[in-house]
């Protein structure tokens, strides 16, 4: 297995782990839909030339800081921090409204069988392509491994590829150090009074 805590999560699991950090601290990279466009495009989701609608660029926000939430869940619950957690309360909600009107569809045709989208729309297609990986990787055991760094400034996606899939952060030298600092400030900090 991967040392390297860089490495990204392994197919088809890597387009969801992709999909949720596109939202950073320094910004969004589907922040406007001719961006979600050439996104889904690149990674083979969406039709070259298709027009993505500013309705279409909120359903794969929602998608996205949906699944964000869910892969929160995988992890230990946040450090407390000075600053704002990056998750949404309704996201979870929000995502289980909206996957309702995403259908997939088994396909018994592919080897092997396989969740399909079953939509008429393109750009809604690719979100439900998006969701049957998440239902692919639950069936696989492998979901439980996709988490969102304990760190409520960051919640990067990252796979924890370690042996007793305990690793909380998604960088030690940087969220990892920044909870133990702040730990130990609050230590002596308490000491002192």
């Amino acid at each position: 297995m991967p040392e390297d805590e860089r490495t990204p999560a392994p197919l088809p699991l890597r387009r969801i782990e992709e999909f949720i950090n596109t939202r950073r601290a320094d910004g969004d990279d589907l922040a406007t839909p001719a961006q979600l466009a050439h996104w889904l495009q690149t990674r083979g989701l969406l039709p070259a030339n298709t027009v993505v609608t500013a309705g279409q660029r909120d359903r794969a926000e929602t998608v996205r800081e949906g699944l964000r939430a869910l892969i929160a869940d995988n992890n230990e619950p946040p450090v407390a921090s000075p600053r704002p957690d990056g998750l949404d309360p309704a996201a979870r909600t929000s995502l289980a409204d909206l996957a309702r009107q995403l259908p997939l569809a088994l396909d018994l045709t592919a080897h092997p069988p396989r969740l399909t989208p079953n939509g008429r729309e393109p750009v809604d297609n690719a979100l439900a392509t998006l969701l049957g990986v998440v239902a692919e990787a639950v069936a696989a055991g492998t979901w439980s491994r996709l988490k969102a760094c304990r760190e409520p400034s960051c919640r990067w996606a990252f796979y924890d590829y370690s042996r007793n899939r305990r690793r909380t952060w998604c960088s030690m030298d940087l969220c990892g150090n920044r909870a133990k600092a702040r730990a130990s400030h609050h230590r002596k900090t308490a000491r002192s009074v």
